[in-house]
C-alpha cells in the first residue's frame, strides 16, 4: 500500500503501524480542525486518519515511495475462510459508511443475522477483525456496536484473544455499554459528513462542559455554527442545560423549553428540568417579569430551591434592592419541632439559620436608607432590640406596601397573636410580594404555634394576669435567680400588646426595667405618672376594621419612639406632617406639633424650640442627642471639657435667656481650673452687668464665699434654699479635699431629678455630683490606711462617736485611778507624784487625740474647719457630736 507523506504530517507523527499511536495522534489534532471553523482541514484530517488506519492494517511495507521503486513480492494464496471473512468485513464497512443504515438497529440486526450464512470457523476469524474496525471507527453508534458485541461475545473471550491489550479493549466495551448520548436515528440519512459534523459538535460540547471552564463552554457554544439539530429531547435537554451553564441566551431554546413543558404524558422530573431551563433563558434574555414568575414556580415545586433562591435574590438586588433584606428574612427556613413532641422547648421556637445570617451579613447597610439599615442591624443583632426598628414601624401608615411587608417581617419577632394573624390574612396581587408573604406566613404559623401552645409561656401568662398583687414571680422566670425558663418570658414580653393594670403591677414589682423588653417604658410611664398609653380597640371594632388595631399599635410605638429616638422621630414627622393627627387632649399633641414645625433644620434648632415643662418631655429629652437632660440623667458620664464646649456652642441658644444667677453658678462650676480664672471672671462680669447684687455675687463666687440674700429671690424665697445649696457646694468642692456629705448628696439628687426646677439649676446639681464623684475617685486613689477605733495614737486617723467615747473613757479611768492613788498613798515619795503627773498629762493628750480624730471623721474639706471646730469645743464639745461622714475623706475611709 502506498501512502503520501501528507498523511503523517497532518497527524504529526512518523510513519507507524501502531494503531494506538495513530488513534492518539488523531485525537490530539482533532481540536485544531473544528468542523465549523475549518471544515476542509477537518475533512483532510479525518481522511488522513482513515488512510493511516488502512495502512496499519495492510501487509505492505513500503511507504512514501513511488510504486515503481518498491520491491514487489508475490501475494500468498488466500483461503476460502479468509475470503469469506473479508466479505463480512467489507459488509461491515459498508454498513458503517452508509448514512441511511449506520445508526438503525434493524440494519445492524440484519447484518448480525447474516452470520448464519457462514461457518463458525469464519465467524471466529472475523469477529476480532470487527472489534478492531469498531474500535478505530469514529462517530459510531455505541448502542448498535454493543448489540454486535453481545452477539459475538467479545467480552467473554477478550482476555484470551488480547491478553496484552485486555484493559485497552475492555474500556472500549464499557464505553459501548453506556449507549448513545442521543438518538442517532434522528440524524439526516442523506449525508455521512453531516452526521459526523453533528456528532462531533455535540461530543465536543459535552467534553468542554465536563473538562473546561464555563467561559470556554460559552466561547464554544456562541460560535456561528451550521449543523443539523435532530429533534431528540435528550439531546435538546443537554444542549439547553449547557447553554444555561455557559450563561448563553438563546430564544430558540426558550421556545423549545416552553413547548416541552406543555407536552402531555411527560415525566414530572423532565418538566422540572425544562422549567429550570426556561427560567434561566428568561433571565438571560432579560425578561424580568417572566423570569421572576418562572423562578418562583420552580421554588414552590421543591426542586432547584437553592438556585431559585439565589436567582430571586439576584433579581431582587438588581430590580428591587429595597426588598432584599426583607427577602432574606422571608426565606429563613428554621426547622422547628412540634410543641407537644419535645421537652426541649427551645427547639420549638424559630431562629435565624446560619444561611440567613450569612446572607444578611453580606449586605452593606450604608447602601440603604436609615430605616432599612436599622432593620438589617436589628436582624443581625443577637438580642433583636425593638428600639432599632421603631422608625420602620412608624413608616407603615397604610400607604406603602414596602413598609407594610417590613412591618410583617418585624412582627415575626415583636408581634402579638393579633398581628401574627394579620400576616396570615395578608394578600398581594404582585407576584414578588406574594412570594415574600407566602414565606412570612410559613414563619408566622411557627411563631403562633409556640406563642399559643408552649407550656412555659402559658405558665408565665398565668402569673402575669393573676389578680393577686403580691404574688411573686416564679423562680424559673426570675432573671435574678437565674431562672432556667426566663428566656420564654423574655420572648413573650418582646411582643407588645395591651396589658391590664395588674400585669403592669406584677412587672413593676418583680422585674428590672432592663428585663421588661417592650414594656419597659409602659411600666415607667404608668408608675412615674408620665403618660397614659391609649387603650387597644375592642374585638368588635377590629372585626369591622382590622386596620384600627394597627393604628392603635402604631400610636403606642410613636410614644416609645419619641422617648427612645426623639430627633429621628421628629425628622420623620416633619417629613410626613400629614400623619398622626392626634386629638387635642392627647399629651403628645404639643410635642408632635413642634416636631412637625418646618422652621427647624438641625437638632440644636429643634432643641431650642422644646420647652422642658413636664415629665414626658423630660423623659424624651434624656434620649435627645447632646441634650442637657441626657447629662442630667447620667452624672457619671460628665466630661467638663465637653460641657465647656457645649456651653459655647450647642447649648448657647438654649441657655442665653436663662436665669443669670444660675448661669453664673453654672460657669463657676465648669470653669474650675486655675488656668480658667480670668475667663471665668470676665464671664461673671458680663452676666452681672451694672446690677450691684450680681456684682457682689460674682465677687463672692470668685472668692468662694457664701450667697448674699439677693433681691432676685425676695419675691420667691423658696428659690433661695436651692441656690444657697448650690453656692455652698461650689465653695466646698472648690477645695482640694472637698466632698459632699450623704445628706447633701441626697439634696443634690433631689434637685437634679425634680423636673419642676429650673433646667440650669438641675444642670448645676448634676455637675456638682460629677465633681464630687471625681473627688471621691481622687481620694480612693490615695490608698489611705484603714481606720480602727483602737488607733488612739493616730493624729490623722478617724473615729466615730462610739470610738470617741471609748477613747475619752480611757483618759477618765486614768484620772480617777490617779485620784484614788493619791488619797490612799498621800505620804508616798515625790517620785510617785511625778509618775502621777505624767499619767494626767497622758490622759489629757489622749483626749486631745480623741477630739482630733473625731473632727477628722466629719471633715469634708472645708476651709477653716479645724479652727472653727476648736473654737466650738467650748460649747460642750459640740463638734465632737456631729454625724460621721460616711464616705472616704482626707483621713481615710470611715470605721466599718
Amino acid at each position: 500500500m502506498v501512502m503520501n507523506e501528507d498523511i503523517w504530517h497532518l497527524l504529526g507523527i512518523v510513519p507507524t503501524k501502531d494503531i494506538a499511536v495513530i488513534r492518539q495522534a488523531y485525537r490530539t489534532k482533532l481540536p485544531d480542525y473544528h468542523p465549523e471553523r475549518d471544515p476542509e482541514g477537518f475533512k483532510a484530517l479525518h481522511q488522513a486518519y482513515d488512510n493511516a488506519i488502512l495502512y496499519a492494517q495492510s501487509t505492505e511495507t513500503v511507504i512514501d515511495q513511488p510504486q515503481a521503486e518498491s520491491e514487489v513480492k508475490p501475494n500468498d494464496p488466500v483461503s476460502d475462510e479468509q475470503i469469506q471473512a473479508n466479505e463480512i468485513c467489507a459488509a461491515y464497512q459498508a454498513l458503517l459508511n452508509d448514512p441511511n443504515r449506520c445508526y438503525k438497529i434493524d440494519e445492524w440486526q440484519k447484518f448480525i443475522g447474516s452470520f448464519y450464512d457462514y461457518p463458525m470457523a469464519v465467524i471466529d476469524i472475523v469477529k476480532w477483525q470487527l472489534l478492531e474496525i469498531s474500535y478505530e471507527t469514529t462517530n459510531i453508534s455505541q448502542s448498535c456496536v454493543n448489540l454486535l458485541a453481545e452477539n459475538l461475545r467479545w467480552r467473554q473471550q477478550l482476555i484470551t484473544q488480547y491478553p496484552d491489550q485486555y484493559e485497552h479493549y475492555n474500556n472500549f466495551l464499557k464505553y459501548l455499554e453506556g449507549g448513545d448520548f442521543f438518538d442517532y436515528t434522528a440524524l439526516p440519512t442523506t449525508n455521512k459528513q453531516i452526521q459526523n459534523v453533528t456528532i462531533d459538535y455535540v461530543y465536543n460540547a459535552k467534553w468542554t462542559y465536563w473538562e473546561q471552564r464555563s467561559a470556554d463552554l460559552y466561547a464554544y457554544l456562541q460560535q456561528d455554527t451550521v449543523i443539523y439539530l435532530p429533534d431528540d429531547k435528550t439531546l435538546m435537554l443537554a444542549l439547553s442545560y449547557w447553554h444555561c451553564v455557559a450563561e448563553l441566551e438563546n430564544q430558540a431554546i426558550l421556545d423549545y423549553a416552553l413547548s416541552a413543558i406543555t407536552q402531555p404524558d411527560q415525566a414530572e422530573h423532565l418538566i422540572i428540568e425544562w422549567k429550570y431551563i426556561a427560567a434561566n433563558q428568561y433571565t438571560l434574555l432579560n425578561n424580568k417579569e417572566q423570569a421572576l414568575q418562572a423562578w418562583i414556580d420552580l421554588y414552590h415545586s421543591g426542586h432547584y430551591v437553592e438556585k431559585a433562591e439565589s436567582w430571586i435574590a439576584g433579581w431582587c438586588a438588581y430590580y428591587a434592592s429595597n426588598y432584599l433584606p426583607l427577602l432574606f428574612v422571608a426565606l429563613n427556613d428554621s426547622y422547628c419541632l412540634e410543641v407537644d413532641k419535645t421537652d426541649n422547648y427551645l427547639f420549638t421556637i424559630p431562629q435565624f439559620t446560619p444561611t440567613t445570617i450569612a446572607r444578611l451579613a453580606k449586605i452593606d447597610p450604608s447602601e440603604y436608607n436609615t430605616e432599612i439599615a436599622d432593620f438589617i442591624n436589628w436582624a443581625l443583632s443577637t438580642n433583636w432590640n425593638y428600639r432599632q426598628i421603631l422608625l420602620m414601624l412608624l413608616h407603615d401608615d397604610g400607604n406603602n406596601r414596602l413598609f407594610r411587608l417590613y412591618r410583617h417581617a418585624i412582627m415575626l419577632r415583636h408581634g402579638n397573636e393579633t398581628l401574627l394573624q394579620q400576616i396570615l390574612d395578608e394578600q398581594s396581587d404582585d407576584p414578588f410580594e406574594q412570594f415574600i408573604l407566602t414565606n412570612l406566613k410559613r414563619q408566622a404559623k411557627q411563631h403562633l404555634a409556640w406563642l399559643s401552645r408552649l407550656t412555659p409561656v402559658k405558665e408565665f401568662k398565668a402569673w402575669l394576669y393573676d389578680n393577686n398583687e403580691n404574688l411573686p414571680i416564679p423562680a424559673r422566670f426570675d432573671p435574678d435567680e437565674n431562672g432556667d425558663q426566663f428566656l420564654y418570658s423574655r420572648l413573650f414580653l418582646d411582643r407588645f400588646d395591651h396589658l391590664p393594670d395588674i400585669a403592669i403591677l406584677h412587672l413593676y414589682k418583680n422585674l428590672n426595667y432592663t428585663h421588661m423588653e417592650m414594656y419597659d417604658w409602659v411600666v415607667y410611664f404608668k408608675f412615674q405618672k408620665i403618660y397614659q398609653l391609649p387603650s387597644s380597640p375592642n374585638d368588635n371594632t377590629i372585626f369591622y376594621n382590622e386596620n384600627k388595631y394597627w393604628q392603635w399599635y402604631r400610636e403606642c410605638i410613636l410614644a416609645l419612639a419619641i422617648v427612645n429616638s426623639p430627633f429621628k422621630t421628629a425628622q420623620y414627622l416633619q417629613q410626613h406632617s400629614n400623619t398622626f393627627n392626634l386629638s387635642n387632649n392627647n399629651e403628645l399633641k404639643p410635642i408632635i406639633e413642634i416636631f412637625k414645625n418646618p422652621k427647624w433644620q438641625t437638632s440644636d434648632e429643634l432643641y431650642c424650640l422644646i420647652n422642658n415643662d413636664n415629665k414626658l418631655i423630660n423623659s424624651m429629652l434624656i434620649s435627645y442627642p447632646d441634650s442637657i437632660e441626657s447629662f442630667i440623667d447620667d452624672p457619671n458620664s460628665v466630661d467638663f471639657d465637653d460641657i465647656e464646649q457645649k456651653l459655647a456652642h450647642s447649648w448657647h441658644a438654649k441657655l442665653k435667656n436663662g436665669n443669670r444667677i444660675y448661669l453664673m453658678f453654672l460657669y463657676k462650676i465648669v470653669l474650675n481650673k486655675p488656668s480658667q480664672a480670668k475667663q471665668l471672671d470676665q464671664i461673671l462680669k458680663n452676666f452681672a452687668g451694672d446690677d450691684k447684687a450680681l456684682i457682689k455675687l460674682a465677687t463672692n463666687l470668685n472668692k468662694d464665699r457664701g450667697l448674699p440674700y439677693l433681691n432676685n429671690f425676695k419675691q420667691n424665697a423658696s428659690h433661695y434654699q436651692p441656690a444657697q445649696l448650690i453656692q455652698s457646694m461650689i465653695a466646698l468642692l472648690s477645695q482640694k479635699y472637698g466632698i459632699c456629705s450623704e445628706t447633701e448628696l441626697e439634696k443634690l439628687e433631689e434637685l437634679k431629678d425634680n423636673t419642676d426646677n429650673d433646667l440650669i439649676l438641675r444642670l448645676c446639681a448634676t455637675l456638682l455630683l460629677a465633681q464630687n464623684n471625681q473627688k471621691q475617685a481622687y481620694l480612693n486613689s490615695l490608698s489611705l490606711p484603714k481606720n480602727e477605733w483602737t488607733q488612739f495614737w493616730r493624729w490623722n486617723g478617724r473615729t466615730d462617736l462610739s470610738g470617741f467615747v471609748k477613747q475619752s473613757f480611757v483618759s477618765l479611768i486614768i484620772i480617777v485611778y490617779g485620784k484614788i492613788f493619791i488619797d490612799i498613798y498621800n505620804q508616798t515619795p515625790n517620785i510617785f507624784y511625778v509618775l502621777l503627773t505624767i499619767s494626767y498629762i497622758f490622759a489629757g493628750i489622749n483626749i486631745v487625740f480623741a477630739i482630733k480624730r473625731r473632727l477628722n471623721d466629719s471633715y469634708q474639706g472645708q476651709k477653716y474647719f479645724f479652727s472653727i471646730g476648736t473654737f466650738l469645743l467650748i460649747f460642750l464639745l459640740y463638734p465632737c457630736y456631729q454625724p460621721s461622714l460616711k464616705q472616704i475623706n482626707r483621713f481615710g475611709p470611715p470605721l466599718e
